[in-house]
């Protein structure tokens, strides 16, 4: 996106000029002659000025949306006003001042949102002469890489839907096969948030027919720009009668420890064991098969893992276990032995039904030693059940529900993605926002408290 950068005494305009209104006598205002494209939360610069130059210092000078009453910023009397100014604008607007003296009217909006879209207008008066014109910005953001889900048998094929959040304006989305030819879709809601973005959710029905191959593209028409995903649906999901995760059972073997976690990490080259996983998937680069197995030089001392590695349950008694640095002594942590700083990985842990637990990936510089609250300021993304709440492990914490038995934890580093999902019913639980990690290595984590704690 180009920048206009504030005007200070311009010699020559480089936009053409079109005068919306003049005074024959004194002065025209002129602004740009096309629309401005400028991405959401950045800063962007609305160019208007006085023809011919001239000093605007003692003029009123007032920027407006759509009606008198909406006053944007002004300048009166010499100096910037705010007692009429829009709430929303408030803190946010500020006027060229170093170039009033030679007619620049260039206002700043910081900080974009997507109700700044649309028309704006700059009027300029005096006693004797009034002019305007009109400056119409357009505001833009990308949103979320599709999430594609497999949701059940329906019409002799099997239900895919596709979702993504973040867009504005509401984005253009298509399907296409293997072969790149469009797919019907068969149902469409796009809807704003809290914030105005756009949240899509696009659903086709794949009959099987063709090689198993689909992709959701997510394109914004203004920057001209998409975000795609891809999967592939291997055969045998198409001769099942039964609901597709019952399907899934061959590949989704966990091992039952008490009230325990068992957490598993299955990629497959070329077929995916899990449609949750799709988000993280694009054109099928995966590994062989593997698992995610526990480090025991982590755990704290009252944690007893399994011979295989692959359960953990609370014990009362303390295990004498060497002091070493890698240990959790305080909360009853522990890690996975995997490393992970580049990709994406998705594993997937059944937890018991009464244990105070909490899944999720953490910074393998974490503190260890001492007491520290699990969030991403201290390197760590997961969600816990304890004291009978389930909730995500922001700061504050975000109440959930229901509570999963089984949970799909999605790790995106390269888009710093952290997404948990109901592994029982696909359906997201919750996705923490872009995180930082800059290419340090991440870890499975685990923690597993006594009943009561």
């Amino acid at each position: 996106f180009p920048q206009i950068p504030l005007n200070s005494c311009p010699k020559a305009s480089i936009l053409p000029q079109i005068p919306l209104y003049s005074s024959p006598t004194q002065f025209r205002v002129v602004g740009p002659g096309r629309p401005l494209l400028a991405p959401m939360g950045q800063d962007v610069v609305l160019p208007c000025h006085l023809s011919p130059h001239m000093d605007a210092s003692s003029l009123e000078i007032r920027w407006i949306r759509h009606q008198v009453s909406e006053t944007v910023h002004l300048y009166q009397n010499g100096a910037d006003q705010y007692w009429e100014q829009m709430e929303e604008y408030a803190g946010r607007t500020e006027l060229a001042r170093d170039g009033l003296s030679c007619g620049s009217l260039d206002l700043r909006i910081r900080g974009l949102r997507p109700s700044d879209d649309g028309q704006y207008v700059c009027t300029v008066q005096d006693a004797a002469s009034y002019g305007e014109a009109v400056v119409e910005l357009k505001v833009a953001a990308m949103g979320s890489v599709p999430l594609l889900s497999l949701e059940a048998y329906e019409d002799g094929g099997i239900r895919v839907v596709c979702r993504s959040a973040g867009w504005y304006p509401s984005p253009q989305v298509l399907w296409k096969d293997g072969e790149g030819q469009p797919l019907p879709s068969v149902f469409q809601r796009h809807s704003p948030d809290e914030r105005g973005f756009f949240e899509i959710q696009d659903v086709i029905i794949v009959s099987g027919k063709g090689d198993g191959n689909v992709s959701c593209v997510v394109r914004n028409s203004r920057l001209e720009q998409e975000q795609e995903s891809s999967l592939h649906i291997s055969a045998p999901f198409f001769h099942n009668a039964r609901p597709w995760m019952a399907a899934l059972g061959v590949f989704l073997l966990l091992s039952v420890v008490s009230a325990a976690l068992s957490a598993y990490l299955f990629r497959r080259k070329g077929e995916f064991a899990s449609p949750q996983c799709f988000a993280f998937i694009k054109k099928a680069l995966w590994a062989e098969e593997d698992v995610v197995t526990l480090d025991p030089n982590t755990a704290h001392s009252q944690l007893l893992l399994s011979e295989d590695l692959r359960s953990v349950r609370w014990g009362t008694a303390w295990l004498n276990l060497p002091s070493t640095p890698e240990r959790f002594t305080y909360w009853c942590w522990v890690l996975g032995k995997q490393r992970f700083w580049e990709g994406r990985h998705c594993w997937e842990v059944e937890v018991g039904d009464d244990s105070w637990w909490g899944v999720g990936v953490a910074k393998e510089t974490g503190e260890r030693r001492r007491r520290v609250l699990p969030s991403p300021e201290e390197g760590i993304w997961a969600v816990r059940h304890r004291r009978g709440q389930f909730e995500a492990l922001t700061f504050p914490s975000i109440p959930l529900s229901p509570v999963p038995r089984r949970i799909w934890v999605c790790l995106d580093c390269t888009e710093g993605l952290v997404t948990f999902l109901n592994a029982n019913t696909g359906i997201k639980i919750f996705t923490f926002p872009p995180g930082s990690f800059h290419r340090e290595t991440l870890r499975p984590w685990f923690q597993l408290e006594p009943w009561p704690f």
